[in-house]
């Protein structure tokens, strides 16, 4: 550092400042249980089940329908559902099945919109094998529910629009 003029160090500013944007930055900074910026459709917040009723449709043929059937009670049917939930999903062809359940918001109000998904009877060996959490996004305007799947280092969503 050079000196100043009344003989001190000079301390830059800039430098201090840098410093204190990195730690912020690392406090707030993501981790694998945070949403990825920029990895599949915006997140929505503040979405109650009847912003969700509805068809959806994804990768291979696989379907979603969530529906109501009175009161609180909500129910889901899916065909060509994906028996894994990994990646490989995406990009090619993998057992499916369909099936049926109820569904659930799981977000607290206020926090960005994710659905469970209960299959009645679902066989054991899919149990867990399967996509059961979805969150609620926005892409062009319209409702959609995604899955981040694998590495969350690597951008690879499941998206049913």
């Amino acid at each position: 550092m050079s000196p100043a003029r009344g003989g001190g160090p000079v301390r830059p500013v800039a430098s201090a400042l840098a410093l204190a944007a990195v730690a912020g930055s690392l406090l707030t900074g993501c981790d694998s249980g945070s949403d990825t910026a920029g990895c599949g459709p915006a997140p929505s917040a503040d979405v109650g089940q009847a912003d969700l009723y509805g068809s959806y449709s994804g990768p291979h043929g696989a379907r979603l329908e969530l529906t109501a059937v009175g009161g609180t009670s909500v129910t889901f049917s899916v065909k060509n559902w994906p028996k894994e939930e990994g990646p490989g999903i995406l990009t090619q062809k993998v057992p499916t099945f369909d099936g049926a359940g109820v569904w659930k918001l799981l977000n607290a109000p206020g926090e960005d919109g994710e659905v469970g998904l209960a299959f009645d009877g679902l066989d054991t060996s899919a149990r867990g094998a399967t996509v059961t959490e979805l969150r609620v996004g926005e892409k062009d305007g319209h409702t959609v529910l995604f899955a981040r799947l694998g590495d969350p280092d690597v951008c690879r969503v499941l998206t049913l629009s």
